[in-house]
C-alpha cells in the first residue's frame, strides 16, 4: 500500500495538486491545466491515494496565501525527505523571502552557505518541489529580471509578486 497520497483543486492561480507522506507535504504543482498539474506531481502519484481530508488545512492555506494572507504557507509542515542538502539550504533561505519582496540567484546562493553557486541555486529553484510555499517566484535575476517561472509562466510569477505586493501588511 502507498505511502503517499494526493489531491487536487482550482485556485484562482490555476489547478493545484498536492502530494504528501507521513512526513508532511512533498510535492506542489500549480499549472494553468488539470493535466499539467498532475504531470508537476510525476510519477509518485501513480501509487498514491487520493485524500481529500488530509489535505484539506492544506488546502486551506494555499487559498488563504491566495486572498491575501501573507503567512498562511508558514503553517504548512514540508517534507525533504531525499532533498540535497544544498538545495534543502536554498529552499529554506528562499521561504524566509519576506512576501512582496523579491532576491537575486546571488542572495540565495549566499543565503545557503555557497556564494559563488549562483547556477546552483537557480537549479534549486527550477527544481522546488513545493511553488508556492518555497517562494521561489520572488527570487529574480540580478539586473532585475524575472527570470523563469515552472508554475504557470512569467505571467503568473508577476501576478504573485504583484498580488503580493498588495498585501494588506498589517497582517
Amino acid at each position: 500500500m502507498s505511502r503517499h497520497r494526493y489531491y487536487m483543486f482550482q485556485s484562482s492561480m490555476g489547478w493545484v495538486v498536492l502530494l504528501g507522506s507521513e512526513r508532511g507535504l512533498k510535492r506542489l504543482s500549480l499549472k494553468p491545466d488539470p493535466e499539467e498539474a498532475m504531470e508537476g506531481i510525476g510519477t509518485n502519484v501513480d501509487e498514491a491515494t487520493l485524500d481529500a481530508e488530509w489535505f484539506a488545512p492544506i488546502q486551506s492555506c494555499v487559498e488563504a496565501y491566495l486572498r491575501g494572507d501573507q503567512r498562511a504557507l508558514d503553517k504548512i509542515n514540508l517534507d525533504f525527505d531525499g532533498s540535497p542538502p544544498f538545495f534543502r539550504a536554498a529552499w529554506q533561505a528562499c521561504r524566509s523571502i519576506p512576501p512582496g519582496e523579491t532576491r537575486s540567484y546571488a542572495w540565495l546562493a549566499a543565503e545557503a552557505g555557497s556564494p559563488l553557486a549562483v547556477r546552483a541555486a537557480g537549479q534549486a529553484m527550477a527544481r522546488n518541489p513545493w511553488v508556492l510555499i518555497i517562494p521561489c517566484h520572488r527570487v529574480i535575476a540580478s539586473d532585475g529580471g524575472l527570470g523563469g517561472y515552472g508554475a504557470g509562466g512569467l505571467e503568473v510569477k508577476a501576478k504573485l509578486l504583484q498580488m503580493e505586493q498588495t498585501y494588506d501588511l498589517t497582517r
